[in-house]
């Protein structure tokens, strides 16, 4: 069951309080989606999927100045947090995910293959029937940056008002309750939480990291976050992705207008 609208901003303030940060740092697993190279390098290991989010940073007209905010953010959190095992996420495919929809090896199982068009036309199928006469985007904004103990680095992203928050959970539930969608394997394994991916964490850091980490991401808060930066919900996109470094689309591909 999704969180009301006070509970949704409750989560957002405890996420950014800096006894949170401490406490998610010192629970720190490793997010287990890249591996070091020979050279050095981090490369993505195979993980597919379908998955529902808003168009990718150089694909997002709407929130164009707010991308790019945070990409001199992360970098700036970069310098000051120079120790192995933290992967940049991939610029060109910062986004927020609107919708968990098949991964893994559930996505392997069901429809990978050889139901992978009949998964389309069900997710055009559920678009058509709750598009809105009247699109207009939804209002969100950009709080400040946590820290998930998954192995995630994040910006925080919450609702402007109770109606966007209201009109993004009337969509999320259409989608997890549409039994063709259900049939194939879609379904809500966790309650909504806006967040843009920044960094992924792939080596367990030492105590003295744990500490650096966690007071850069609250001196980043601090000297970034005083006012929220825009950032606008206008459509969410059906993407494919065959590891954590691309979420890619085609054309004709569903998406829903806000």
């Amino acid at each position: 069951m999704e969180k009301n609208f006070v509970e949704y901003l409750s989560q957002v303030d405890i996420a950014l309080k800096a006894e949170t940060i401490k406490e998610f740092v010192s629970q720190l697993k490793t997010f287990g989606k890249f591996q070091e190279s020979n050279d050095g390098l981090w490369d993505p290991l195979p993980y597919s999927g379908y998955t529902l989010i808003t168009p990718t940073f150089l694909n997002d007209t709407e929130n164009v100045n707010t991308y790019w905010q945070l990409s001199d953010i992360r970098e700036e959190l970069f310098w000051n947090i120079l120790f192995p095992g933290i992967v940049p996420a991939p610029t060109i495919g910062l986004h927020l995910t609107i919708g968990r929809l098949i991964s893994g090896d559930i996505f392997a199982k069901k429809i990978m293959n050889s139901r992978e068009e009949e998964f389309l036309l069900a997710m055009q199928q559920l678009f058509s029937e709750t598009s809105s006469a009247s699109p207009s985007p939804l209002k969100y904004e950009v709080k400040g940056l946590s820290v998930f103990s998954e192995g995630v680095i994040a910006a925080i992203v919450s609702p402007v008002t109770e109606d966007d928050y209201l009109r993004l959970q009337s969509f999320r539930n259409s989608l997890y309750t549409d039994e063709e969608l259900m049939n194939l394997g879609v379904e809500r394994k966790r309650c909504f939480n806006g967040h843009i991916t920044l960094f992924y964490i792939e080596e367990k850091l030492a105590g003295k990291e744990r500490s650096k980490l966690t007071n850069a991401v609250l001196n980043i808060n601090k000297q970034f976050f005083s006012t929220p930066l825009p950032f606008k919900l206008t459509r969410a996109e059906v993407r494919r992705f065959s590891d954590f470094s691309d979420f890619y689309r085609q054309d004709h591909w569903p998406v829903y207008k806000f």
